[in-house]
């Protein structure tokens, strides 16, 4: 086999290779991509742990050195000893303070000594002892220290620059000092206590957490305060504007990329609100990216993997795939005779199945078979056709014979069937086309076809023409209303529909077909009077019919008139005389449109002026509704269930709040006046009603006259009194517009069998 007709089998293995790969490709990638980012995102994180560590390892030691200096400057003894001066008398006050500067640096917070200092008396305290300072030692010392504007401030100072007398180790190059300016609350200042932190103490704490990174703290002035490599302490931070200008003008944490000589960083820094210190780090984001080199070639591994067995597969699959199309192509090759002349006019192996194929499909025999099949349905086209009227006088003799329809018959009628309901049955609507196909076939095979031509559905209608050899009409129409029955209870046997059928006036001549057809439609519209399940025919018409009537005004303002009372059987009567009224009339069918439709205007008109809302009737298409339904009972029950009811429902309601709205107010004016001479009479010239409809209102809503309701109020009010309080009999019978007492007396003895006081004696220390 040559090259060029098995190119369909490599362009099969480049499209398995092509499937099988690139979603191994993509997979990998993705998934390196997601691992990339949660290990950046994991190690950005950690370093904001670490720098929030060391700011709260190193603010927690100077907060305590910042609490215990403040505790001590601010307790009586140090403020009345700084005060002093130094005589023997107060010596012993100096052995105190002394111990307590002692206590302070025993704590493990790095202290290296603490200075005590009075400007004014001229004398300080450290770790040597007390001793006097010279007007120069004073002056110097008041002049940096005390020109500080705030009174607790921390500072950065050399070694060699400290100007205070103390005792330090020298331990560090620079020192971290805290000064207090005191007294603490008094604005003349008189002397000060200096803390000295040798820097190196910080940075062994943030040696815990250096790793990778370099990390550092600078004062407001961007002064290493510390760092990770002590050499740096003292000297500016040089890095470049750019980072400076992010830390000043972001809030007080966050983290950056920068280039710091063309090397990228990751810069991660936190500000202190305690002493405006800033904490930073910085590490190379090449080192963050190193961890994630052992993913890179792991991911890399695996896809390799995959993809060499995705070949593999790819190969072997194609060839067993490719097999029978193999196959087929030497079975065509050896079936051919003229092999030469197909391998010149073929490039490939589908274009040779192709062409085959093709050869199989032009012989005549499968032209033959292909026809026949279509028979059926070109006789459903030459009776549509026929139906419409499109067929010519020479045409119906060769179809006749071409597809052996009988040549000869005494008469001829058209048989037209439609759905009336869906009612009873499991389909709808929808489903009227797929009906229409199926009771086709039905009648196919109910009526002979010896008896009829093929059955056809046009214009949602089932068609069929009747062949009879009666020559009496009346056996003809005999036979004719026999089929219709038999089809009737078929269609309702089988698919439980009811259905109606019209039938057209005999004829003889097949060109009549298309007048015959529209005589059975005709006749079908008239099934709107005569109800579902109607067997018509056209020459039973009355065709002299009144095409006008009254409009029966009288009975729709009757019907109104229900509605807004909310009465429905009255409304349902008058709806079946509107009804009855109609089809009493011999009217054309059209005609009934005309009236429905009006009625259905003067019903929504009603709804507008009634002020009533129904969500569910807005933007129907209540027109289309109607002109669906077939009969007018089916039209006059959806008036009732869709306009009709829904009215009085909604009149109903709003009728019943109305009038509970009125009752409520009645019994409103009844609890604020009840100690007042009110009345019926009052109370409706009051809410400006009738006082006979307030009375049938009332009692409607309540169960109760209002007289009844009234005197009820009153008894139970007086019960409450008799056991509430001290009122006489006489004082409660006046207060509740009695004329006398013993009025109250007989009427409380009527509703509940005793007498006021037998009452109160019973009831008052329960």
């Amino acid at each position: 086999m040559k090259n060029g007709t098995i190119q369909h089998y490599y362009k099969l293995i480049i499209l398995f290779i092509l499937l099988s790969t690139v979603p191994v490709i993509i997979t990998g990638s993705l998934s390196y991509w997601k691992s990339a980012q949660a290990i950046q995102e994991y190690s950005t994180q950690e370093k904001v742990q670490n720098v929030y560590q060391i700011q709260t390892n190193v603010e927690q030691v100077l907060k305590n050195i910042d609490q215990s200096v403040t505790y001590f400057v601010r307790t009586s003894q140090t403020q009345q000893f700084i005060r002093e001066e130094m005589s023997a008398e107060v010596f012993y006050n100096y052995q105190t303070i002394k111990s307590d500067l002692n206590h302070l640096q025993t704590l493990d917070t790095g202290i290296e000594d603490i200075v005590l200092v009075s400007f004014e008396n001229d004398w300080l305290i450290n770790n040597n002892g007390l001793s006097f300072i010279s007007k120069e030692e004073n002056d110097a010392m008041y002049i940096k220290y005390m020109s500080i504007t705030d009174n607790s401030s921390w500072l950065l100072e050399e070694f060699d620059s400290i100007v205070v007398k103390n005792n330090v180790q020298n331990s560090c190059s620079h020192y971290i000092s805290l000064v207090k300016r005191l007294p603490l609350l008094h604005s003349k200042k008189t002397g000060m206590v200096v803390v000295y932190i040798p820097s190196c103490s910080l940075t062994n704490i943030m040696a815990e957490k250096i790793d990778s990174e370099s990390f550092l703290i600078v004062d407001d002035s961007n002064k290493v305060i510390a760092h990770s490599n002590p050499g740096y302490i003292g000297e500016n931070f040089e890095i470049p504007e750019t980072i400076i200008s992010k830390i000043n003008t972001s809030p007080v944490d966050g983290q950056f990329n920068n280039e710091i000589d063309g090397t990228d960083y990751k810069v991660t820094y936190r500000t202190s609100d305690y002493n405006d210190w800033t904490y930073l780090s910085f590490v190379k984001i090449s080192d963050l990216n190193s961890k994630l080199s052992s993913i890179r070639w792991l991911t890399i591994a695996i896809c390799s993997i995959l993809l060499c067995l995705t070949l593999i597969f790819s190969i072997i699959g194609s060839r067993n795939i490719y097999k029978p199309i193999r196959h087929i192509q030497e079975l065509i090759r050896n079936s051919t005779p003229d092999k030469s002349d197909m391998q010149k006019t073929k490039h490939d192996e589908f274009e040779l199945i192709e062409s085959h194929i093709n050869q199989l499909l032009s012989k005549n025999n499968d032209l033959e078979v292909k026809m026949q099949r279509q028979v059926n349905q070109l006789k459903q086209l030459f009776i549509i056709r026929l139906l419409q009227g499109k067929v010519g006088k020479h045409e119906v003799p060769i179809k006749l014979t071409s597809f052996n329809y009988k040549q000869s018959w005494q008469q001829l009628s058209v048989f037209a069937l439609q759905i009336d309901t869906f009612e009873n049955s499991s389909f709808n609507k929808s489903d009227t086309d797929l009906l229409l196909f199926a009771i086709n076939n039905v009648l196919e095979d109910l009526i002979d076809s010896e008896r009829r031509l093929t059955p056809v559905v046009i214009n949602q209608t089932q068609a069929t023409v009747l062949v009879t050899d009666f020559e009496n009409e009346n056996e003809h129409t005999f036979f004719i209303n026999q089929q219709a029955a038999l089809v009737q209870n078929e269609i309702k046997n089988i698919f439980h529909l009811s259905i109606s059928i019209g039938i057209s006036r005999p004829f003889t001549d097949l060109l009549q077909a298309k007048l015959a057809f529209n005589e059975s439609q005709e006749a079908l519209k008239y099934r709107l009077k005569h109800g579902k399940e109607s067997i018509i025919f056209y020459d039973n018409l009355n065709r002299n019919y009144q095409f006008f009537i009254d409009y029966p005004s009288n009975i729709k303002y009757k019907l109104f008139d229900a509605i807004k009372l909310a009465d429905k059987t009255k409304a349902n009567t008058e709806l079946d005389n509107f009804f009855e009224y109609i089809s009493n009339g011999d009217l054309h069918h059209n005609y009934y449109n005309v009236i429905l439709t009006r009625f259905l205007y003067d019903l929504m008109e009603l709804k507008q002026l009634l002020g009533i809302e129904i969500v569910e009737l807005d933007n129907r298409p209540f027109l289309m509704e109607i002109y669906d339904l077939k009969t007018l009972q089916t039209i006059q029950d959806w008036f009732k269930e869709q306009l009709v009811h829904p009215l009085i429902e909604k009149v109903d309601k709003r009728t019943k709040n109305d009038n509970k709205s009125l009752s409520d107010k009645i019994i409103h004016i009844i609890q604020d006046s009840y100690d007042k001479d009110i009345s019926l009479d009052s109370i409706a010239a009051q809410l400006h009603y009738n006082p006979n409809y307030l009375s049938n209102i009332f009692l409607k809503e309540t169960k109760r006259s209002f007289s009844e309701y009234l005197l009820m109020y009153r008894l139970n009010k007086a019960k409450e009194w008799l056991v509430e309080t001290d009122l006489s009999v006489k004082e409660i019978a006046a207060n509740l517009q009695y004329n006398n007492s013993q009025n109250f007396i007989r009427s409380f003895r009527k509703i509940e069998g005793i007498t006021p006081g037998k009452y109160r004696t019973d009831h008052k220390h329960k």
